[in-house]
């Protein structure tokens, strides 16, 4: 991949659990204004991957370089005062407040050197969060759950955002209207790191994928070019490009 203008670089990167060690020496770079893809079959390493730029997993060694930062061993908070934001898989919306509070909660991290949204600009550019801007997170549906989340990490304006299986779970319907937001978001100008589960919005979304396997890059190339090799994705990820 070109280096460019690369934001954020990642190599030869070994992180796991305890004595489990799931990562074997990942390399991969995300360049400014992209959006990459770690795509591969379940429990090959891509949360982990995520985690361990986070900071939320310590890794064992290699390093992370963020904008020319050196944020391997950070912590979760520190990295995301550099620019790092996460939407977890599992969303973790805070079922008790509103999509309002839940946004707001968003603005506590994240970079300190720039003037950041208002939690009401940004519900606004959420139409389905917008009607609902009173409404508790435990009333709203997958689809609007999974937005809010986007919403509250994108008040912390971050440079780079990492959505971890943003569609999973979710309605045909739901999953085209997220992709579709991620799409809007990287036209707008923020960088995404997207693991997703379905190889087809995995492969639409992305300008540039990575595909994980036994916790290693095994291969990589712009999406179009992997999304026409059967070959490549019936071999890592069982399907083919007609699917």
């Amino acid at each position: 991949m070109s280096d460019r203008d690369t934001l954020l670089s990642v190599r030869d990167l070994v992180s796991g659990y305890g004595s489990t060690r799931v990562l074997q020496g990942v390399d991969l770079d995300v360049e400014r204004g992209s959006v990459v893809t770690l795509i591969g079959r379940n429990g090959v390493g891509k949360t982990t991957t995520l985690r361990s730029i986070l900071g939320s997993v310590t890794p064992t060694s290699g390093s992370i370089t963020f904008d020319g930062t050196d944020i391997t061993m950070l912590s979760p908070e520190k990295t995301a005062r550099e620019g790092i934001s996460l939407v977890p898989e599992e969303r973790r919306v805070f079922p008790g407040l509103t999509v309002s509070e839940n946004v707001e909660i968003g603005r506590i991290g994240g970079r300190q050197d720039i003037d950041k949204p208002t939690v009401e600009e940004i519900i606004d550019e959420f139409e389905n969060l917008a009607r609902h801007r009173n409404s508790k997170g435990a009333n709203l549906s997958g689809g609007e759950q999974q937005m809010l989340a986007i919403a509250r990490a994108l008040v912390s304006a971050p440079d780079l955002l990492m959505l971890d299986e943003p569609t999973e779970g979710l309605a045909p319907s739901i999953v085209k209207q997220v992709q579709r937001k991620i799409t809007q978001l990287n036209d707008e100008g923020v960088t995404i790191l997207l693991v997703e589960q379905n190889v087809q919005v995995a492969l639409d979304a992305a300008d540039y994928v990575y595909i994980l396997d036994k916790g290693q890059v095994v291969h990589e190339g712009p999406a179009d070019e992997i999304a026409a090799d059967d070959e490549i994705l019936d071999r890592y990820l069982g399907v083919s490009a007609a699917e």
